[in-house]
């Protein structure tokens, strides 16, 4: 595989990870920008919030399938171990900071939880009771818990004994969600 070709994979999980599923079915429901309500992030989280649970759930698979393609896309254009870890990486980098709604897009945990139910389901329901322990270790603050829930990641990927690639998705998408929720981590 060429690094063009890297690259190629790159920049198209980008762009899928982009599309603001949340913004476009709040748009088509309401007749809003999602950007300006509730959180202001594109994530099936304020959907639910701002449009209600039908909406959300619009969105929420919005963002799973870009995540699945994007991972799919992958596997198919560079059938090498670190195409997967690249497009994953990618597309949450998409979902997190979208090129077409101003860098303005959701959290991450969406479409990287979809990529880990699909790379590995039992590694990613060892993260639901992860995510419980963490959330009670921090007082029930939900930002600090999912971004160090996205930091276990790798370490359950490991436990499950997945290859070394499918771990460097879970480093790099975690590192990613950690990163995005930065600004929330100090929020009580």
């Amino acid at each position: 595989m060429s690094a063009l070709t890297l690259l190629l994979v790159a920049v198209l999980a980008y762009l899928l990870g982009s599309f603001p599923s949340g913004l476009v079915v709040v748009r088509f429901w309401k007749g809003e920008d999602l950007r300006s309500l509730g959180t202001g992030h594109t994530g099936g989280r304020n959907v639910r919030r701002i449009a209600g649970l039908g909406p959300a759930i619009l969105a929420v698979l919005g963002d799973a399938a870009k995540a699945i393609v994007a991972v799919r896309l992958a596997e198919i254009l560079g059938p090498v171990p670190w195409a997967v870890p690249l497009a994953a990486t990618s597309v949450v980098i998409g979902h997190c900071w979208p090129l077409y709604t101003g860098f303005r897009g959701g959290m991450g945990l969406g479409c990287a939880a979809f990529i880990l139910l699909y790379l590995s389901p039992v590694a990613f329901l060892l993260l639901v009771p992860a995510f419980v322990v963490w959330y009670l270790v921090f007082r029930r603050h939900q930002y600090r818990a999912a971004a160090a829930t996205a930091l276990t990641a790798p370490l359950s990927l490991w436990v499950m004994g997945d290859p070394l690639p499918v771990i460097a998705t879970g480093i790099g998408m975690g590192l990613v969600i950690a990163v995005r929720h930065i600004p929330n981590l100090r929020q009580s």
